[in-house]
């Protein structure tokens, strides 16, 4: 009916959701009719549009998709093929360079890929945009039947660049053992005994529980001297040797390499071994550094929850130099652009990690403080003080660390205050932190306090800014004081503050007239009473 009594626009283009390769819910652009009915898997449609219709048989949708692709991703064999002899060109690859044989690999189809290889020709060691080749996908997807297919048919093992193995090295990382049995007579002898030597490694929980190890020892030379190792007494031994296989395999700038140094240092935090784990993963992150890899946004989060976890649950001591560390590492974070997008995010951490530094210093519970020597102080204070110094803002309202401890709606974690917190405070005034800052709204530290804030402590809070010169008549962007930002149900609060804004200085109540009469001053005055009437 839209063919022939509204002469619809074959090829207009739209927007559909459809199911993506891992399930999820993906936004498909510049679909025709034609490619929708193939994603839908209706070959009814299909030939009505071309035949009909006259449907561009090779129309590309954003990622460079064709009806046929979508075809090979139904594993529809007959709608394959009329599409093909219709046309449809069968070595068009979608944007990366992912060609259909990588899909029909990836999602385990071995009809599709006997077609792609042995009817259609298709390149067997075509590579992606990472490197890796349908024989990759085939090893990831899990299928021996594919593999096997693409050995036979001169599927080659070729180093990826993205994770810098075979796909032979893959299978034995990941231990499948039956994927590795495949590649045994499609593979040079070198190949073939690192693959068993890593899928060996792969078994033995990798890493030792102390790294200081790793220095003196060396792998084993011959048959004796692993057997030696192989007895309930030794494993730790055993993982340094599997260690070390790794290291010399995928060496140390390899992802899976570090994710084995990472899940080890997981396995050791479940079992209360904090100090092992801390020195596991500082070990990765030494690498990381080393070798200019990016680690995932919840990596730091990870050490501040134990170091909670290990504090005000467990009631253990934290190593004063794990601390101390930590404030390297976050403060590095936050200087690299690599990091950029995940900037609030860090810089909340370094909150935390603030924040349980400051109970171990100023907390009235004798069993969260810790003994601490002069240099203990004298090197936190200033590991915070150089921190402040950056003076850190939030990309998304440019709150200061100040502005952030001193907010209710800041997110706290396990085991730690919530927020606002005075021992916070308290710390990061006495290392610098400017109690008169303003973010994005024009609120300083002492606003954010007082909006929604809880009664715990707040005329604490309040002396504690106005005792570091907080100046309590600053007016945010909407022309409030602290004092008129606040609810007035809070009637004890707000005497409070009256009192403390009873004796004000001259300069004060001319800066705060210009700005509620919104004067023109910016191009009046010099810089410095500028920035004091701002």
């Amino acid at each position: 009916m839209l063919f022939t009594r509204f002469k619809s626009e074959i090829e207009a283009l739209g927007t559909n959701t459809l199911t993506s390769i891992d399930n999820r819910l993906d936004l498909v652009e510049e679909v025709s009719a034609l490619w929708a009915a193939a994603a839908v898997n209706n070959l009814d449609i299909v030939k009505l549009l071309i035949e009909r219709g006259n449907a561009n048989i090779n129309h590309l949708i954003k990622t460079h998709s064709t009806a046929l692709r979508a075809a090979y991703f139904q594993n529809n064999l007959e709608m394959v093929r009329y599409l093909v002899e219709h046309g449809a060109n069968p070595h068009q690859s979608k944007k990366g360079n992912y060609t259909n044989l990588m899909l029909s690999a990836c999602r385990q189809y071995p009809s599709m890929v006997d077609y792609l290889v042995n009817k259609v020709k298709c390149d067997n060691n075509a590579q992606d945009e990472n490197g890796q080749t349908a024989l990759y996908h085939a090893v990831r997807s899990g299928s021996v039947e594919i593999t096997k297919f693409l050995l036979e048919h001169v599927a080659m093992n070729i180093r990826d660049n993205k994770r810098k193995v075979t796909p032979l090295m893959r299978a034995a990382l990941f231990g499948e053992i039956s994927l590795v049995d495949t590649f045994k007579y499609y593979c040079t002898d070198l190949e073939w005994t690192e693959a068993k030597e890593l899928l060996a490694a792969s078994f033995s929980g990798c890493v030792s529980q102390s790294f200081v190890l790793l220095q003196d020892r060396r792998e084993c030379e011959t048959p004796e001297q692993l057997n030696q190792l192989i007895c309930p007494n030794k494993k730790d031994a055993l993982r340094i040797e599997s260690l070390l296989i790794h290291q010399r395999i995928i060496d140390h700038d390899h992802s899976d390499y570090h994710d084995v140094i990472h899940h080890y240092g997981a396995r050791l935090a479940n079992e209360h071994k904090y100090h092992e784990c801390f020195r596991c993963w500082f070990y990765e992150f030494d690498l990381k550094i080393k070798y200019n890899m990016i680690f995932q946004s919840d990596f730091l989060n990870h050490f501040i929850f134990l170091f909670a976890k290990m504090k005000f649950n467990n009631k253990l001591t934290i190593p004063i130099e794990d601390l101390l560390q930590m404030f390297k590492i976050t403060n590095h974070v936050l200087m690299s652009d690599y990091y950029r997008e995940n900037f609030d995010a860090n810089l909340i951490i370094l909150l935390h990690l603030i924040t349980i530094v400051g109970r171990i210093i100023h907390s009235e519970y004798l069993d969260e403080k810790q003994e601490l020597s002069l240099n203990n102080y004298r090197d936190f204070y200033n590991s915070i003080a150089s921190i402040t110094s950056h003076q850190y803002r939030t990309i998304e309202t440019g709150s200061s660390l100040l502005h952030l401890c001193t907010n209710a709606s800041t997110e706290s974690i396990s085991f730690l205050n919530d927020y606002p917190c005075w021992i916070t405070t308290r710390l990061l005034i006495g290392c610098g932190a400017n109690v008169n800052v303003f973010d994005s709204d024009g609120n300083t530290p002492s606003h954010n306090l007082v909006k929604n804030i809880p009664m715990t402590n707040v005329l604490k809070k309040i002396n504690l800014l106005y005792n570091a010169d907080a100046h309590l008549d600053y007016i945010n962007n909407k022309g409030q004081t602290p004092l008129q930002s606040m609810p007035l149900l809070h009637i004890k609060i707000i005497e409070h503050l009256k009192k403390n804004m009873d004796v004000i200085r001259l300069k004060c109540c001319c800066a705060k007239l210009i700005r509620q009469q919104k004067f023109s001053y910016e191009n009046i005055f010099s810089t410095a009473l500028v920035g004091f009437i701002r």
